[in-house]
């Protein structure tokens, strides 16, 4: 029997929650997500997955509310997302109690969280590994222990639910195999707390190196695509580089994204199996 795999193409760029949302129009239940979750996040919060059409495709807008964290809608963790400042901002052991009261939270405190958690042994280690690639990212940009990585806007619940709520999704569609097509980006510069950096960010940049998928460069958006987040997924997930794969698909999910480049602003998510020549 073929393995099912799950193909990503983001020729519009990728971010969690997009991700997530394609996860969910392809037929990850949201009720059983929710569950998971239950089992895992701290705080009240809401899920909560939107029909949404553009240039005539239906797909899913995802928004991610969690109380205590100022109401805050998915991406406000990742504020460069939706058009808001970006935000990356990394500090060192003795403001860790500061940022966890703020919504910050360092990456040995979100692995500690997740292995302590009740998910299943899948799902844990998709979450670990996408956080993992995510903190290698980081630690090269600023230069400082893994451990000591403390994650802003990925560290902020809603978006640690983004992250999560993918793995749990993978899991819950029985994937076996990861493959994606090239990851498109924009160009330009967007502004972070500690100036002006380029797009694709540094972190996004970092992970790139030393892996097989490559990285288009849309010069006509001149804002950021590619999120440090969707980069994660496909990295931490292990997706293989395959840009003329022959699958046969079983079924396919649009992820929408909050910003409107004047493209269709969606990740695309196909589960099926992978088409094989009689020999």
């Amino acid at each position: 029997m073929n393995k099912r795999i799950l193909y990503f193409e983001a020729p519009d760029g990728i971010s969690g929650d997009m991700t997530l949302g394609a996860l969910i129009d392809l037929g990850a239940d949201v009720d059983a997500i929710r569950a998971e979750l239950d089992k895992f996040v701290p705080e009240p919060y809401e899920l909560a997955p939107h029909v949404f059409e553009r240039n005539g495709i239906h797909g899913i807008n995802l928004d991610v509310i969690v109380e205590g964290e100022g109401g805050s809608v998915s991406g406000l963790a990742e504020p460069h997302e939706h058009g808001q400042e970006h935000e990356h901002d990394h500090r060192h052991e003795h403001e860790h109690e500061h940022e966890r009261a703020h919504g910050h939270r360092h990456y040995s405190d979100i692995a500690r969280m997740i292995e302590e958690s009740g998910l299943t042994a899948r799902a844990k280690e998709y979450a670990l590994s996408i956080f993992s690639a995510i903190a290698d990212g980081e630690a090269a940009v600023h230069r400082v222990p893994k451990a000591d990585v403390a994650f802003h806007e990925v560290g902020a619940m809603d978006s640690i639910i983004d992250i999560v709520g993918t793995a749990i999704a993978v899991d819950l569609l029985g994937a076996e195999a990861f493959y994606c097509g090239a990851l498109h980006d924009g160009a330009g510069t967007i502004l972070c707390r500690h100036g002006l950096i380029p797009v694709p960010v540094p972190a996004v940049m970092e992970m790139a190196q030393g892996g097989e998928v490559p990285i288009v460069i849309e010069s006509e958006v001149t804002t950021e695509m590619i999120t440090p987040t969707g980069f994660g997924i496909i990295k931490g997930l292990g997706a293989k580089f395959e840009p003329r794969l022959g699958i046969v698909p079983e079924k396919v999910g649009y992820g929408f994204g909050k910003r409107d480049t004047g493209r269709l602003g969606a990740v695309r998510v196909t589960l099926g199996t992978l088409y094989e020549e009689d020999e």
